[in-house]
């Protein structure tokens, strides 16, 4: 018994020695030159949020920050006029609406870009969008210590309206955005309570550490379009950890920029509702 213990250990042995030997290093060639404009615009309802910021793609296993195109004429129409935007003297490639512009609901608006130079055969670039209206029927917010996931959750209490509405959440504590990456964002329609009161549905979640008791939580609701939504679920998708972990590559990030640019011009209105986090609670 002994010797065939002997004989079995020593062929487990000789196999991990063989799939050790069996590894090779492999380089991946990965294509640098289709190069691309990427956008992020909003026009929004909040005074001093409207912007767009143009920067290039860059390779896959690049350290260094998206490069800023400057020198581009950006244009934005509201249905009346062409407002020229400027650009911004301390961060290239961000283009700001004129002081004192915000955005009006069910208002469309068109975006025009003109490159100095071409980025992937074009030098100019268009987009579409609409603001939705947003009912502000928010009674009230709630945010509550759950013990189960160790963890922060909001609940919100409004009367919803009776139509198809798709909803951005994001939280600010303290003053200060803490949503700021886009997998923090919560995306959702309105097919669960539509029509009906939410009474108290939870629309964000954040780590122990993320808030504290007597913090000033604010929750940000905004009103987007369902383009914009399926936008936002797919960048998420597209930057969360796959499992298993070489599972196939996702569909590309859909866009509404003319001329094979990536990214999204949007438009969409805010409420702000405040509560106060209290102390945490074990049931």
């Amino acid at each position: 018994m002994k010797l065939r213990l002997k004989y079995i250990l020593y062929a487990l042995l000789i196999s991990l020695i063989s799939l050790n030997s069996c590894t090779e290093r492999i380089d991946i060639d990965l294509d640098s030159e289709n190069i691309r404009l990427v956008v992020e615009g909003q026009i929004t309802d909040i005074p001093g949020e409207q912007y767009v910021k143009l920067t290039e793609t860059a390779d896959y296993f690049s350290n260094e920050q998206p490069k800023g195109i400057g020198n581009a004429v950006v244009r934005v129409n509201n249905g009346v006029e062409w407002l020229p935007l400027i650009e911004s003297d301390t961060l290239k490639g961000l283009y700001l609406m004129p002081d004192g512009f915000v955005g009006q609901q069910e208002e469309s608006y068109q975006l025009n870009i003109s490159l100095e130079e071409e980025i992937g055969g074009f030098k100019d670039y268009s987009a579409n969008t609409k603001m939705p209206l947003l009912s502000d029927d928010i009674d009230s917010i709630a945010v509550e210590w759950m013990p189960q996931f160790e963890g922060w959750i909001v609940r919100l209490f409004a009367q919803e309206p009776p139509r198809e509405d798709f909803y951005m959440f994001n939280g600010i504590r303290n003053g200060k955005l803490i949503t700021d990456s886009i997998h923090e964002v919560n995306v959702s329609d309105d097919r669960l309570f539509n029509g009906n009161y939410t009474n108290g549905i939870i629309v964000l979640m954040f780590n122990e550490d993320q808030l504290e008791t007597g913090d000033i939580f604010t929750l940000v609701l905004s009103n987007i379009n369902p383009d914009y939504a399926d936008f936002v679920i797919g960048l998420q998708t597209e930057i969360q950890f796959k499992e298993p972990m070489f599972s196939g590559p996702p569909a590309n990030v859909i866009s509404n920029i003319s001329n094979g640019a990536s990214g999204w011009f949007t438009a969409y209105s805010s409420a702000f509702t405040s509560t106060v986090v209290k102390e945490k609670t074990v049931e």
